[in-house]
């Protein structure tokens, strides 16, 4: 294996922006996105490694709802959507736990 090893993920709490965009809200730890999960909010996880970031987003997902199930971006949502798990069956469960690709990224929330 050649190149330079990349960064860990690192896990936020996030939000809908507009045209369907996934905005990063304060990092968190692994723990503390299942717990987030489990309240039914979002999560992001972000990182350069694609393969990385989608184990991390199942293993979270999983560790949360038992069951869940990879779906790509839903272009309904707009050209921001990212590709993300979610519970399996879907049930009463809402949320979601977002991944960054190396061409969909998260937005870094404004500033004021």
């Amino acid at each position: 294996m050649s190149g330079k090893p990349t960064a860990p993920p690192k896990i936020y709490t996030a939000t809908f922006g507009t045209g369907g965009d996934v905005v990063r809200g304060r990092q968190i730890t692994e723990a503390e996105a299942v717990m987030e999960r489990q309240s039914d909010h979002d999560v992001v996880v972000c990182g350069q490694n694609l393969a990385d970031n989608y184990d991390l987003a199942e293993k979270i997902e999983t560790a949360a709802n038992g069951n869940c199930k990879p779906c790509p971006p839903h272009s309904a949502m707009g050209p921001g959507a990212l590709p993300h798990f979610q519970p399996d069956p879907r049930g009463m469960r809402q949320g979601h736990t977002f991944y960054e690709t190396a061409k969909r990224k998260s937005k870094k929330p404004k500033t004021s």
